[in-house]
């Protein structure tokens, strides 16, 4: 029997529950912690070389993934807030109901996220450990993951795909599967995905229209970090742009391209998010902490923090703070 048939039979194995060597799918819980907020990853091994992740991340970056070098494909797909993606001489971002497809050559590298708020999913696939074919036993499908990687992605690293229906439709089933049924449920989403994927023409790519060179990408982010080092002072545009020495419109276009948001709204954002740690690193009392943001009224800044952190304050606290860490 040649490779290729062994494999098709291993894989049809698996599918129908008949193999030695099924994969675990009980799920591996990643946590990561700093001064900066929290993040959760839930991991599900559900073919093998193939994993789904779900994240739930309040922080701006951390690295992950495992060690080792080999073809490795990651299939992103923005829920809530921002990702930041490596591609040629610059940085693109994936918002939410975005897809995004990279190749890289390990798993193991740092994840960005410009917003400090992001929920999402990934599939990730390990092209040398996963199936050659996962779709063997279905007539007209052809799902073929290595050369899928290569056809998207060709000799770059990313390819993404802008807010599209049958992409959102596929990914809003994950976000809400209940666990009677989850494990044969996560192997038909992805089947459909990597199918649907494999049907999209490589010059639809829309990662190089919108990505933005390195010198606009840091020059957003030294704005940020100045704003970050003077929340208690009123920051305006104009201030920025004398400050790094560059027009007002380089300016506002390089930090949109990098936040999705004009400066004034990120500075509420930022607010929100400093008094998100204040809430899980301390124990000092709402109302103060709204005070030295400028609330002087608890109700408006349990509102303002609600419609940009998802939860109030007191939700907040009580699913993010120290008693649900390791």
């Amino acid at each position: 029997m040649d490779e290729r048939k062994k494999d098709e039979k291993n894989i049809c194995c698996t599918l129908c529950g008949k193999s030695d060597k099924l994969p675990e799918y009980e799920p591996e819980i990643h946590r990561f912690r700093n001064d900066q907020g929290d993040a959760e990853i839930t991991s599900y091994k559900v073919f093998p070389g193939i994993e789904l992740k779900v994240y739930s991340v309040h922080m701006g970056s951390f690295f992950f993934g495992k060690e080792g070098k080999g073809d490795f494909m990651e299939i992103h797909h923005c829920r809530e807030g921002r990702m930041e993606q490596e591609v040629a001489d610059g940085s693109a971002y994936i918002m939410p109901e975005d897809l995004s497809v990279t190749v890289r050559k390990q798993l193991f590298c740092r994840y960005s996220f410009p917003l400090s708020h992001y929920h999402g999913i990934s599939v990730c696939i390990d092209i040398n450990a996963a199936p050659e074919c996962l779709s063997c036993f279905l007539d007209d499908v052809n799902v073929r993951p290595r050369e899928l990687a290569k056809r998207l992605c060709g000799k770059g690293s990313c390819f993404i795909i802008r807010s599209q229906d049958y992409i959102g439709h596929i990914f809003s089933e994950l976000y809400s599967v209940p666990e009677s049924y989850k494990k044969g449920y996560y192997k038909v989403k992805i089947l459909e995905l990597l199918l649907v994927l494999g049907s999209i023409e490589p010059g639809g790519n829309s990662a190089s229209a919108i990505s933005l060179s390195k010198m606009q990408s840091d020059l957003a982010k030294k704005a940020a970090v100045y704003l970050s080092e003077n929340l208690d002072r009123q920051i305006t545009v104009a201030e920025l742009s004398d400050r790094f020495h560059v027009s007002q419109t380089h300016l506002q276009n390089a930090f949109k391209g990098v936040y999705g948001v004009p400066v004034s709204s990120y500075i509420r954002v930022l607010k929100m998010q400093s008094a998100a740690l204040q809430l899980i690193h301390t124990d000092t009392a709402v109302l103060d902490i709204a005070a030295k943001f400028g609330y002087s009224n608890a109700g408006k800044f349990a509102s303002a923090f609600q419609r940009i952190m998802g939860e109030t304050p007191g939700e907040y606290r009580k699913m993010h703070g120290s008693s649900g860490w390791q």
